[in-house]
């Protein structure tokens, strides 16, 4: 008789387990199940700070970041709970490399120049001053290693036409960005 109480109790644990939504099929089909999609229309979250992508979850679920209600219906799915799971298994999967296929050196160095340096006669601070020195992030910046160019171009975009309130100090800091010096970072950042 006990052993068959195990085995239901063991049942019950499985199938909550199988009922419950786990990350990979929330948001693979975008984010990759490993978090490194290879759609450059979206961003890579593997080795992103948990911390900050539990944020950003949050603001999305609550309507509080806007995205056109892509993340809804996923998020709807989760707790608060799950959203930190969700953001700790991403932030648990290693970063796959993400070279600037065919990326012009010059850009890139110059990317570089402006990540370590910024360039402070225009008052555009250096990138890893809030990102961290190989483009890491924490919980209030992002991970930009190895991200895809044409996403970081989007999300600049956006901080461009102040889209995104919860980032007032990045839309500062687009403003004092040229076309030249956008070009550079977007050829940098993917090879980080």
């Amino acid at each position: 008789m006990k052993t068959a109480g195990w085995m239901v109790l063991g049942w019950m644990w499985a199938a909550a387990a199988l009922a419950a939504p786990r990350p990979a099929e929330l948001c693979g089909s975008c984010h990759g199940a490993d978090g490194n999609g290879a759609s450059p229309q979206f961003p890579r979250l593997a080795g992103q700070q948990a911390v900050y992508m539990e944020q950003q979850l949050l603001l999305f679920r609550d309507g509080k970041r806007d995205d056109k209600a892509a993340h809804r219906a996923a998020l709807a799915k989760l707790d608060d709970a799950g959203i930190r799971s969700a953001a700790a298994y991403f932030a648990a999967r290693a970063p796959a490399a993400n070279a600037a296929a065919g990326a012009d050196p010059k850009l890139v160095a110059a990317g570089a120049k402006l990540f370590r340096e910024g360039n402070l006669a225009v008052g555009t601070p250096p990138c890893f001053s809030c990102h961290g020195d190989r483009g890491e992030g924490n919980a209030t910046a992002p991970r930009l290693a190895g991200q895809h160019a044409a996403y970081l171009q989007s999300q600049l975009r956006v901080f461009d036409v102040s889209q995104r309130p919860a980032a007032a100090e990045m839309q500062e800091i687009v403003k004092t960005m040229s076309e030249d010096d956008i070009k550079a970072v977007l050829a940098y950042l993917p090879g980080m």
